[in-house]
Parts: structure tokens; C-alpha cells; sequence
């Protein structure tokens, strides 16, 4: 029986009942009136934030309001047939629709930038404003000079930040980017060393009998009922695969059986892999024909004349620097020095060496914590180094070093394959570095700033300049604006004078510290009130899921969904005919989207976007091949090459020194000859000494704590914050180690201060200690998103951002968000 159908039985049963309660003196009963049936409504919708797994939601209204939300339920739930429940997030929606912080209808700032004050204004009079401000910005300053911010907390196919970035497409373009605040390390450097993105699926770890994590915690940042961590758990339990983690922290992930946990330093990893390559190397543990055949500059090289490749000497290979005879420095990096760097005992080190080596198909994976460092591209390469030195790339069972990648046997592609459209102005930046493109956008270059202008190729790099300033940006569900972003209060500084950036268009559901920041505050709807379609986001594994959303209710108070939004400014500006392209509306472009991009990928497809709708999700599980290893074409494919220079996979990067010749050395960045293996850009993954590192000389004395940010399972990086329920299952504190609590105890509330840096004061964050062995001594962590709140010169929300510096990584200009130091001391 279904559940609509049961309720009303049980309702009409009791109607016909006469319920008694307590006798009284009288002869009366005391009788409760029969209830009529409940006529509960059920559509689907889904959970769009940026976890990675869009989870499918049962979305349950009764006489137009939402009151109560489950996880998916179809299908006999075993694995390859599992359900897609959604986590505690997921099931909250209800409370994040109804949240009293709820944006309500457009507003216009008043006073000054990011004081919060607004005056509520018409959608009339907002879309022809924003309509007339953006058009005299593409008139004055051309189409560099509008930036669509990245932000990922509506993961829509056509509505959001799809609509946004349609209409300035067919407006002429906009500034791009390149990077994301997840990956961008690792995204930059992976595809000059393999030549591609290289990343196996969750679902080789079938095949493998051994896995080294480096800072991967699949269960707590991959919660979803079919994301990475569910496939990791099912494959690891399944085969009895032993695990080994590296980490600073002691996650969920670690707290389970047949599984080895080591502590390590936070952006120490590549010094630590050094000493395992060290220790591979000496004792004959590595795979010397696959190095040979596969791989570039693990020794000297041959000129390559045919493809413009000088002799690769000696002195500059990989093993040179790890037998400390090659140009960088004379220091052999056993595990004893290792260990002096990273923490882990060299006992320890060499027995992590010998299991990877005889394991037979080990799985290696870095979590993107250990590239979110000043150093973070290294320490990226050289986990991926220890792949190569043992052969385990291209064979069943094994990656890259890389996150895990998602099968995709379904995936949509959005509203731009429908439309065709795309920016006509090809020019980006790194996803970070949009605080320079304020302030001096037309000074930034290519080899400076790692601007990349049209016709960008790493092989043949060519200087230049942006030649544009950031007038306008476009904040579309992103709280990056502020609270994602380094130095909270260095942010709010440059944001606050509208003379450098003349717009601020922020369309989100909720006041976030961002949405302060904004000239003109528009209200989205909500996931769950809003038709549009979701497929399964990036991490989801296996089990490929699309989901028709259907609103549950109408958008409450003012609140409009983006399509509608866009094509209102659009009109504006004038090319309303350009955007809709001859389509009526939103349904109309749901219809042909659906029909002719969705629907004939699968025979589950019904044929029109009203009959999925009627019908509810769309499920495939994905059964692992070839193709879900990486490189494996590339490995057993005699004289097979890959997109580098050399056709192999490079140890020795020639992209990357080409890079470091012409790398303009910021003002933050160590020299080598005042410090120790300083930081500058290496062909090879070696270990940098970095600014507020583990050995940073400079900062390690009075701010004796190195601090990183961690997930949690109450917040996807800033969504959810202001859902109280969530707020009270995850408690908002510092972690640290006991030993390091010097004058305040558990549960106090204490201040958290940085080092003054870049003209800056030292930035503060109040916040609770939560004290826990948890954490390794020396280290200290703030879960990441909380809400930035400043009052005076202190952060009360405890947002780790705040601490952090806007110092771009060398490599990929990307955020070092995790290479802090910091003191911490009673409120």
C-alpha cells in the first residue's frame, strides 16, 4: 500500500471510531472529533549544495506547506541497487526553507558597502537598475571587466548560476576563471604531469588490495547514500582492503577496523613521500621497467630533438633530489630526515614503504586539504610520484594520486548545451586571485599573476597583460565573496570601496555574510521550490542518479527563481531575444531542454519533462571497466603517449620549469638562500619550506600552532549554517591537542590570533576549545564555513577564513588555505 493511500485508511478508520478518554462523573464520554484524511502531496526535489552527491528528496506538503522530507527509498537497497539517501543536510531543507533568515523580496543598498543595510525595492525597479548599471559597465570598460564569481551552492542544470552566466554570454562574455577553491592545486598541476586530469572511479577499489590515503576522509565529506564514502565502506568491508591514512587529525574515516593511522604535519606530505621514495629507491622496492618505458626523469634523459627537448641531466632528476646528490640541495631524504619534518617516526615510514611496495594493486589518493597549502601543488605530485616509482598506475585496482573520480553513467549537461552559448571573451584568472583583479587588474600578467589570455598553452607560454579591472561581479549562491575566501577582514576592505568594483549583484535564499556585500540583493528560490532538473554532481559513484525537481510549494514571500530573473534583465539590456531564443519561459525551456538533451540518454527516460515529473528519478548503476581506471590505455598500450612534452608521465615536469623561469617571485615568497629549500616553483615534487609552514622560521616561535580547517558533517562548506538543528548536532569549536591548551580548558571560549602579514594586523577569531586526542600536538582546527560575524577587530563567528592569507600558491595562484600559524589564548 502506499503511504498516501495507507494514511487515509487509517483516517477514515478513524473517523468511524468514537475514541474515549477518562471516565468522569458523568455518564459522558469525553470524545475527541474524528479528523478528516490527510491529503498529503509528494514531488521530488533534491539537495544541491556543493558535497558533491545532488541526493534525491521525497519533499511532503500538506495544504501548501513542506512538512516533512525523506531520503530516497526505491529499490531493494542491495549494493547496485542501493538507494540514495540523503544525510542529516539533505533532510533538513525543511528547516533551511523556513528559516527566518530567509532574503524576502530585492532590496538596494543603503550607506556603506557590507554594513547590511538595504531598503526594499521592486523586481521592477531591480531588474531595470541592474539592467542599466551592467550595460553601461560592458559600454565603459568591455566584458574583462564583469566577473561571474565562481560559487557552487545551487547545483541547478538551468537555473542559477546557469541563467546568470546564459545572459552574460549573449551579453558578449564575461572574465573567467580556472581553478575552484576545492581542487585548484591539484586540478593545475595534474594535467602538466599526466597530461590530463588522470583519476580513476571509487569503484577500482574492487580490484585493489591496499590503499594510502593522504588527508582523504571519504565518510565525513562524502556523506550521501551513494557518494564515495558509501562505496569506500562497501569495498573496503567487502575485500578486507587494508588501509593506511596519513592525516593531522583522527576523522571518522580512520575510526574503523583494519585500518592504519599515522599523524602527520600539516603541508609536510611531500616531505614525507620524499622519505618513502627514499627508502622504495635504497632498498631496490621500485618498478625500474615502468619508470623506464612510462615515465620521464626519474634519471637522466636523452635529447628529444623531435620534440624540442634538450638532454635532461642527471642532477636535475627525481632521484637525484632523493639521494640528496641533485641540484636543489646535497641532503638525502631518508625517513630519519623526514621524520624530523612531518612527524612520523622513521620506523613508521619504512613500514608504510614496504606495504605499498608489495602490494599488488594499491590505491593512493591525496584528500584536497594537502594541496590547500602554500606549497600544495608539491605535495599534490608527490603522492602521485609514489604511483610511478611502484608501478601502480594504469592497472585494475589503482590511481593516480588524484581524488576519486564519479562513473557518470548518466550525467546532464546543462542549460549552455541547449543554448549554445558561452563566453565570447576567453580570458581568466585563477579562481582566486579576483581581489587583484580589483584592486589592479590591468597591471596582472601571465607569468606574474598566471593570468591566461586567449590562445593560453603552457607549452608556449606568452607574457601579457589583463589589461582590465573587476567593475562587476555577479554572486550567484557563492559565499565566496567573503566567508570562502583568505582574510575575511582584508576582503571586506577592498569590497567596501565601491569606487574600485562599481556592482555587486548578490542573488541568494539566505543573509550571508556575502549577501551584506551586496549593491542589489535579489531572493532565489529555494531548491525545493523551484522545477528544474539535477543530475548526480561530481562524487556520487556508481549509482548515476537524474532528478526532476518540482516545487513543493510556491516560492514564499518574493522570491523568484533565476531564469525568470535573468530574462527580466536581459530585457533590460536588450538582447531579450538573444536569451530566450525563442522560447516563452522556464517551462518551455525545461521542455526542450529535457526533450532534447536529457530524455535520449536512457530508455528510462519517459518522453516529455511533465511525464518525469509524474514518474520521479532516474537511476544507473554503473559497472566498473577499463575506462573507470586512469591511464590504463596509456599503460598497456605499446608506445602509447600521453599529453606532456615528453609523451610520458613526468617526474621531471618541463611545463613546470618552464614556469620557473619566468616565475615573477612575490614579495611573501622565501628565498632559498635565506631559508632552507625555500619556496619557490621545482621541477620535481620537492619539499618547499613555506611562509607559516611546520619549519617557517619566522612564525614558528611566537605563534607555536599550525591551523588547518575541516568539514563537518553540519555544514557543505558555508550551507546550512543558519539551520539550527544542524548547529546544534555539530558543535562549532577548535580542535586541539590537550598539551597544547596553555591556560584555558575545555569548552572555554578563547581567542585564536595570526601574525601580522602583508601591511595587516594579526586577525583574531573568538571561538570555544574542544580538546580532544583527536588532533596531533602542534596542530590546532576550526571547522570550515561559519559564518564570518566581525565585531571591532575580532571575528565572533568562527570562521576559519578569517586567519587565513591571501597569498596565491606558485604554481596554479590557488588558495594555501591550510598553511596558518597561529597563538591561541583565554577570551
Amino acid at each position: 500500500m502506499e503511504r498516501r493511500s495507507f494514511l487515509k485508511a487509517s483516517a477514515a478508520l478513524g473517523c468511524a471510531a468514537t475514541v474515549t478518554g477518562c471516565k468522569t462523573s458523568s455518564d459522558d464520554a469525553n470524545v475527541i472529533p474524528p479528523q478528516p484524511p490527510v491529503d498529503e502531496k509528494m514531488t521530488w526535489s533534491a539537495c544541491l549544495c556543493n558535497c558533491g552527491s545532488n541526493c534525491p528528496l521525497k519533499v511532503f506538503s500538506v495544504d501548501g506547506k513542506i512538512v516533512r522530507i525523506e531520503g530516497d527509498d526505491e529499490g531493494d537497497d542491495a549494493f547496485g541497487n542501493h538507494q540514495v539517501r540523503a544525510c542529516a543536510r539533505g533532510r533538513s531543507n525543511r528547516k533551511r526553507v523556513y528559516n527566518p533568515d530567509r532574503i524576502q523580496y530585492p532590496m538596494k543598498r543603503i550607506g556603506k558597502r557590507g554594513e547590511g543595510k538595504f531598503e526594499r525595492i521592486s523586481w521592477e525597479q531591480a531588474s531595470a537598475e541592474i539592467g542599466a548599471k551592467l550595460k553601461g559597465i560592458y559600454d565603459n570598460y568591455g566584458p574583462r571587466s564583469v566577473y561571474a564569481m565562481y560559487g557552487t551552492g545551487a547545483y541547478y542544470d538551468v537555473n542559477g548560476g546557469n541563467s546568470w552566466r546564459h545572459m552574460l554570454s549573449v551579453m558578449g562574455g564575461y572574465l573567467g576563471y580556472y581553478g575552484s577553491y576545492s581542487s585548484a592545486q591539484v586540478g593545475r598541476i595534474f594535467p602538466l604531469v599526466y597530461g590530463s586530469g588522470a583519476r580513476s572511479t571509487v569503484s577500482e577499489l574492487q580490484h585493489s588490495d591496499f590503499c594510502l590515503f593522504f588527508g582523504y576522509n571519504p565518510l565525513e565529506i562524502r556523506q550521501s547514500g551513494s557518494g564515495e564514502g558509501y562505496e569506500y565502506a562497501y569495498y573496503k568491508e567487502k575485500n578486507n582492503i587494508k588501509t593506511v591514512i596519513i592525516d593531522c587529525r583522527y576523522s571518522d574515516t580512520i575510526a574503523g577496523k583494519g585500518t592504519e593511522f599515522h599523524p602527520c604535519r600539516p603541508g609536510t606530505d611531500a616531505a614525507l613521500c620524499a622519505g618513502i621514495a627514499h627508502h622504495l629507491i635504497t632498498m631496490n622496492l621500485i618498478d625500474e621497467t615502468f619508470l623506464k618505458e612510462k615515465v620521464y626523469g626519474f634519471r637522466d634523459e636523452p635529447a628529444m630533438p623531435e620534440k624540442d627537448l634538450e638532454a635532461l641531466p642527471y642532477e636535475r632528476s627525481y632521484e637525484a633530489y632523493i639521494l640528496g646528490t641533485g641540484e636543489l640541495d646535497s641532503q638525502p631524504k631518508t625517513p630519519e630526515w623526514a621524520e624530523k619534518i612531518c612527524g612520523i617516526p622513521a620506523a613508521n615510514i619504512r613500514s608504510i614503504a614496504n606495504q605499498l611496495a608489495a602490494a599488488k594493486a594499491p590505491y593512493l589518493m591525496g584528500g584536497y586539504g594537502i594541496q590547500r597549502q602554500a606549497n600544495g601543488e608539491n605535495n599534490s605530485w608527490a603522492v602521485a610520484a609514489l604511483c610511478m616509482l611502484v608501478g601502480a598506475l594504469g592497472k585494475r585496482g589503482t590511481t593516480t594520486g588524484h581524488m576519486s573520480n564519479s562513473a557518470k553513467a548518466l550525467y546532464t549537461s546543462g542549460l549552455a548545451s541547449l543554448t549554445g552559448t558561452s563566453s565570447a571573451e576567453k580570458a581568466k584568472i585563477s579562481v582566486f586571485t579576483w581581489p587583484d583583479a580589483i584592486r589592479n587588474g590591468k597591471e596582472m600578467t601571465a607569468f606574474k599573476d598566471g593570468v591566461q589570455l586567449p590562445g593560453h598553452d603552457d607549452a608556449n607560454p606568452v607574457d601579457g597583460k589583463l589589461d582590465a579591472d573587476i567593475k562587476a561581479i555577479i554572486n550567484v549562491a557563492s559565499n565566496t565573496l567573503i566567508n570562502q575566501h583568505s582574510d575575511c577582514f582584508g576582503t571586506a576592505e577592498i569590497l567596501e570601496d565601491d569606487t574600485l568594483c562599481e556592482l555587486i549583484v548578490v542573488s541568494e535564499n539566505h543573509m550571508t555574510p556575502s549577501a551584506k556585500f551586496a549593491d542589489y540583493l535579489l531572493p532565489d528560490t529555494t531548491w525545493l521550490e523551484t522545477d528544474d532538473i539535477a543530475n548526480q554532481s561530481y562524487s556520487a559513484g556508481a549509482m548515476s542518479v537524474i532528478t526532476p525537481l518540482t516545487k513543493a510549494v510556491d516560492p514564499l514571500f518574493e522570491s523568484r527563481c533565476a531564469y525568470d530573473v535573468c530574462a527580466d534583465i536581459a530585457k533590460a539590456m536588450g538582447v531579450s531575444a538573444e536569451y530566450s531564443q525563442g522560447r516563452a519561459d522556464l517551462q518551455a525551456t525545461l521542455d526542450a531542454y529535457y526533450e532534447s538533451k536529457v530524455a535520449p540518454m536512457d530508455e528510462q527516460f519517459p518522453t516529455t519533462y511533465t511525464e518525469f515529473q509524474q514518474q520521479g528519478i532516474v537511476k544507473k548503476f554503473s559497472e566498473s571497466t577499463v575506462n573507470d581506471c586512469a591511464l590504463y590505455d596509456y599503460v598497456n598500450t605499446p608506445d602509447a603517449e600521453v599529453n606532456t612534452p615528453s609523451g610520458k608521465i613526468e617526474l621531471f615536469s618541463n611545463k613546470v620549469d618552464l614556469m620557473n623561469k619566468n616565475w615573477q617571485k612575490p614579495d611573501f615568497a622565501f628565498d632559498p638562500a635565506d631559508v632552507e629549500h625555500g619556496h619557490f616553483i621545482t621541477p620535481i615534487p620537492a619539499y618547499i619550506v613555506t611562509w607559516e609552514g611546520y619549519e617557517d622560521p619566522y612564525t614558528r616561535d611566537d605563534y607555536p600552532l599550525q591551523l588547518i580547517g575541516h568539514h563537518t558533517k553540519g555544514r557543505t562548506h558555508s550551507s546550512f549554517h543558519s539551520v539550527k538543528w544542524l548547529r546544534e548536532a555539530v558543535h562549532d569549536a577548535i580542535w586541539l591537542n590537550p598539551q597544547d591548551a596553555v591556560g584555558f580548558t575545555d569548552n572555554d571560549w578563547v581567542i585564536v590570533e595570526g601574525p601580522a602579514r602583508d601591511g595587516y594586523p594579526g586577525r583574531k577569531v573568538k571561538i570555544q576549545a574542544r580538546l580532544s586526542q583527536r588532533i596531533m600536538p602542534g596542530v590546532a582546527s576550526i571547522p570550515q564555513g561559519a559564518w564570518f560575524e566581525p565585531e571591532g577587530d575580532i571575528d565572533v563567528g568562527g570562521c576559519v577564513n578569517t586567519l587565513t592569507a591571501y597569498r596565491p600558491s606558485p604554481i596554479s595562484k590557488a588558495n594555501p588555505q591550510h598553511t596558518n600559524r597561529v597563538k591561541i589564548y583565554k577570551a
